[in-house]
């Protein structure tokens, strides 16, 4: 089963993603009139900014609670359930036309079959239409995944499964993306130590963004299981942040690019 979302938590808790994200929209710059496609648009905060700019834009997810949020709070966007690793789902999202721009923020790396969604992507954006895309980078959340692991061992769970992200490398995803027929304009690897909210540690962050690393974890092992996870994470200083301030973070490394199709 692939993540499931707590909808109504993500954006009480964890907005950063949203507002990190926001330096995108100034590398989109949506146009009046134009057409932008958000995939893996969340609760939509992004796409009603764009909407709001004179843009007619559609945003795609495929989690139902996060898009029944999006809805809710943004109704005059439009918002479609699809897996933009489905090309045809893409295309009867958009219609008939070609999109002018593509946006993405923190999604990519949870779909595995990237080649597809690239791809995907290419299909339904118009020549000389660009791409603005952040997501998890090598080395994304490497110790948040350490402090797991030590968390499902310490109730017996097998430790060595399965991260349920793809965090590429820039030399990967530039090559991804040639061979999708796309030009590079820019590609940076950042580092981004992330500021947790208040009262949020380590294995807060794992029940939202780790959920299928922790759905097996039994209900009478929980606490044994968030204790050890946020004992290792203290031993790996996330508890500390890199500016010498109190307070949990996250190791974020975000790949942010840019792209315009051939």
């Amino acid at each position: 089963m692939g993540q499931q979302w707590d909808a109504q938590g993500y954006d009480a808790q964890f907005s950063f993603v949203t507002a990190y994200g926001d330096v995108l929209l100034g590398l989109l710059d949506a146009q009046p009139g134009e057409r932008v496609l958000d995939i893996g648009c969340g609760t939509g905060h992004q796409a009603a900014v764009i909407a709001a700019a004179g843009a007619e834009v559609v945003g795609v997810d495929s989690d139902a609670a996060m898009l029944e949020l999006a809805r809710s709070e943004h109704p005059a966007v439009r918002f479609v359930h699809a897996d933009a690793q489905d090309a045809a789902a893409l295309h009867a999202a958009v219609g008939a036309s070609p999109v002018d721009a593509v946006l993405s923020n923190a999604a990519l790396h949870w779909m595995p079959e990237q080649d597809a969604v690239v791809a995907g992507i290419a299909a339904v954006l118009r020549p000389g239409g660009r791409l603005v895309v952040e997501m998890g980078g090598a080395g994304n959340v490497a110790r948040n995944a350490e402090a797991i692991r030590a968390g499902r061992a310490a109730v017996g769970l097998d430790a060595d499964v399965p991260l349920p992200w793809t965090f590429p490398t820039p030399g990967e995803q530039a090559s991804r993306l040639e061979r999708h027929g796309f030009v590079v304009r820019t590609l940076a690897l950042i580092d981004r130590p992330t500021p947790l909210a208040d009262g949020v540690t380590t294995s807060g962050w794992a029940r939202m963004f780790g959920a299928s690393l922790v759905a097996d974890v039994p209900d009478s092992e929980r606490d044994t299981f968030d204790a050890a996870v946020d004992a290792h994470a203290v031993q790996l200083g996330l508890d500390r942040r890199p500016d010498g301030a109190g307070g949990w973070w996250a190791d974020y490394v975000r790949l942010r690019f840019t792209a315009a199709l051939a």
